[in-house]
């Protein structure tokens, strides 16, 4: 590969990195309780935001509640643990997000996702490896 060739590809792999990647995530209509699951939509999120996977969870007299919602979310809102109390009941909640598309269908696996920034780094060292063979 002549060396014109190879600057021209890591010049474009740089300008495609650093474009900026917008996720599609599922989005619930309304948050559901369970046992049912949300029915989520696609939704183009805006550059920078993350899929979300929440759940909340309340007990009152031996009944169980669980909210369940999907959405795009700003990073700060992920990762997220608390608990809120409203109509009488105390909620624990959970935010989880990850960064793949639609990668929020269903409640996250307990592994993390891989970050786009790790799949981007893992391309360039691919690119780097066949442009020097």
């Amino acid at each position: 590969m002549s060396s014109s060739t190879a600057l021209l590809s890591l010049v474009l792999l740089s300008l495609l990195s650093s474009t900026a990647v917008c996720l599609t995530c599922y989005e619930c209509v309304f948050p559901t309780i369970s046992p049912l699951e949300c029915q989520g939509f696609p939704k183009k999120c805006a550059a920078g935001e993350r899929c979300l996977y929440s759940t909340a969870t309340a007990v009152k007299d031996s009944v169980r509640f669980v909210l369940k919602e999907k959405s795009c979310a700003a990073a700060s809102k992920c990762g997220i643990r608390g608990e809120k109390r409203t109509a009488g009941l105390v909620f624990s909640y959970n935010t989880q997000c990850c960064d793949t598309d639609l990668c929020n269908a269903a409640a996250p696996p307990g592994a993390p996702c891989w970050s786009r920034t790790a799949l981007s780094l893992g391309g360039t060292a691919l690119a780097v490896l066949l442009a020097s063979v």
